[in-house]
């Protein structure tokens, strides 16, 4: 029995054929992940509070959330890829129900995109864990995807 080139007669794979499936497996993966989530367009209140609290250009709205405790508005900016993640700013608008005052924040992150989940950049330099939330997945693959 004549076996295909590309399969040795110990029924292993040759080098060649095992190096283009390799090639073709990297090449997919460096595709953008398909975001299976993306944000709501930012509602007006939201537009007006991050052009007076957060500063500078280029934020992207991606949620905002209101309960008896507190209003709180995500956004990210500058998103770039640094190996298997996504580095970006984060800005956070927030206001608890005891305070008057709406107070912003701006804080380093990224996307870890194979692991589907946030950091944070602590004060020395260092990543570490952020806490995820129901919907944090599907938001790692959006920024992953931009």
């Amino acid at each position: 029995m004549r076996l295909p080139e590309w399969l040795s007669s110990s029924g292993a794979i040759t080098g060649s054929v095992a190096a283009a499936a390799f090639t073709l497996i990297h090449a997919f993966n460096a595709l953008p992940l398909r975001a299976d989530w993306s944000p709501s367009p930012e509602p007006k209140p939201w537009q007006q509070r991050r052009q007076s609290l957060l500063p500078g250009d280029g934020w992207r709205f991606v949620d905002a959330t209101s309960t008896d405790q507190l209003e709180a508005g995500e956004y990210i900016r500058r998103p770039r890829t640094v190996g298997d993640s996504v580095e970006l700013e984060a800005g956070l608008i927030l206001k608890k129900a005891d305070q008057l005052e709406w107070s912003a924040k701006v804080v380093s992150m990224r996307a870890v995109c194979l692991q589907d989940r946030l950091e944070r950049k602590d004060v020395n330099g260092a990543w570490t864990p952020y806490p995820g939330r129901a919907g944090t997945a599907v938001r790692v693959r959006w920024i992953c995807s931009l």
